[in-house]
């Protein structure tokens, strides 16, 4: 219930109360309703109901705002499926929209419902010559006003849309998590637990640390020209490159990470990363690549960087994880080094951490959002709808004695 809460506290965090799109969809809502039920009244015929204009009026209003209500509940539904709030936070602008088309039916009933009295009646109904006919016309009001409420189930109709989260095809996320002497790995390999119980089973992760040389090594390349001059991942010998086909599976080799790295060979572990899943993923077809580096940055081959060519320079690496599908989590507590200053320069967004697991799942949070299987929305839809609903259905006529 706590992180329920939390997210609708988030979405009021991130709402943009300032911006024209914020305020379209609620002040839209209005104007729309009110357009189709003036509209509806001019151009629908009357039929031959004997019921008067006034609860004509009351009904094109409930009806047409509990359409919109299903328009809203199709566009919650589909744009969470689709990942769209994780580029577009209008969150809390839908669900106020959402509220005020659920409310506005209440108010009209509760309206129409002062209309059951002996006098009043007659605003609503032809007027009755006789008792019979006037018990008869209190009876088919009512009858007529219940009927009303039937409506209210085109509203599933707007949850149909969930349907479109079957369909979300793979992700893969590769993370490039440096594990050296310098990196205390504690807290961001907790955020990373954490981030990973939240993904959804269709995000497929890519975890590569940078064992692979000894004390003394001489198999480490020495410039970053050397590494990209490698085409076969096999032939890189730092880098410990693990493919996880779910992020349960991956958050269990969380615990498999040590310190036991000599140096940093960040580059070559980035290199053969993405040179794996060239070559061994390249049957599969992802809907979404990212690429996470979490360093300090502190690189072996950092010296020969500023003079060479840097990864989004390999036109076929920067087709798989462009700059902007890029990101680096910073454990360097500020300093400048060539390795942050390429990414930097290449347009990558970088989150500058301490070594705290607030800091890192911020972070991750942020480059992850729209890979979360996050319902939290969707619950906020069905609390908001089943009780202004609910509220609706309990609106009975006033009894006429």
């Amino acid at each position: 219930m706590e992180e329920l809460f939390k997210a609708f506290g988030e979405y009021i965090k991130v709402a943009e109360f300032n911006s024209f799109e914020f305020w379209i969809y609620p002040i839209g809502t209005l104007l729309l309703i009110w357009l189709l039920t003036t509209i509806g009244l001019k151009i629908i015929p009357k039929g031959k109901s004997k019921l008067k204009t006034v609860f004509r009026i009351h009904k094109f209003w409930i009806v047409n705002s509990l359409l919109i209500a299903t328009i809203i509940i199709g566009l919650l539904c589909f744009w969470w499926a689709t990942n769209y709030f994780a580029e577009n936070p209008i969150q809390l602008s839908l669900l106020i929209s959402l509220f005020i088309s659920l409310i506005i039916p209440i108010i009209i009933f509760s309206a129409l419902r002062s209309f059951f009295t002996n006098e009043d009646i007659k605003e609503i109904a032809q007027q009755p010559k006789t008792p019979i006919q006037q018990e008869e016309t209190i009876t088919s009001t009512k009858k007529s006003y219940r009927r009303i409420k039937l409506f209210y189930f085109v509203l599933l109709i707007g949850f149909l849309f969930l349907l479109f989260a079957l369909n979300t095809g793979k992700n893969i996320i590769s993370i490039v998590f440096d594990n050296s002497g310098s990196m205390e790995s504690k807290n961001s390999i907790e955020a990373l637990s954490e981030t990973f119980d939240n993904l959804g089973k269709n995000n497929e992760i890519l975890l590569t640390t940078l064992e692979g040389l000894g004390e003394g090594s001489s198999g480490g390349k020495n410039t970053i020209n050397e590494i990209f001059a490698i085409k076969n991942y096999s032939q890189l010998q730092a880098g410990n490159v693990i493919h996880y086909t779910d992020p349960i599976s991956a958050k269990v080799g969380l615990n498999q990470i040590t310190n036991q790295v000599w140096g940093s060979p960040i580059c070559e572990s980035i290199w053969k990363s993405y040179l794996y899943a060239k070559t061994t993923l390249v049957n599969e077809n992802y809907k979404n690549k990212v690429l996470i580096v979490i360093t300090d940055g502190d690189d072996n081959v950092g010296n020969s960087i500023p003079s060479s060519k840097f990864f989004f320079d390999d036109e076929e690496f920067a087709g798989y994880y462009s700059p902007d599908k890029t990101f680096i989590i910073d454990y360097s507590d500020g300093a400048i080094n060539p390795f942050l200053q390429k990414f930097q320069d290449a347009g990558c967004e970088t989150f500058i951490v301490t070594n705290t697991k607030q800091d890192y799942l911020y972070a991750l949070n942020a480059t992850l959002n729209s890979f979360k299987n996050n319902w939290y929305l969707v619950i906020w839809v069905i609390i908001i709808t089943s009780i202004l609903t609910l509220i609706a259905l309990l609106i009975e006529p006033k009894k006429i004695v």
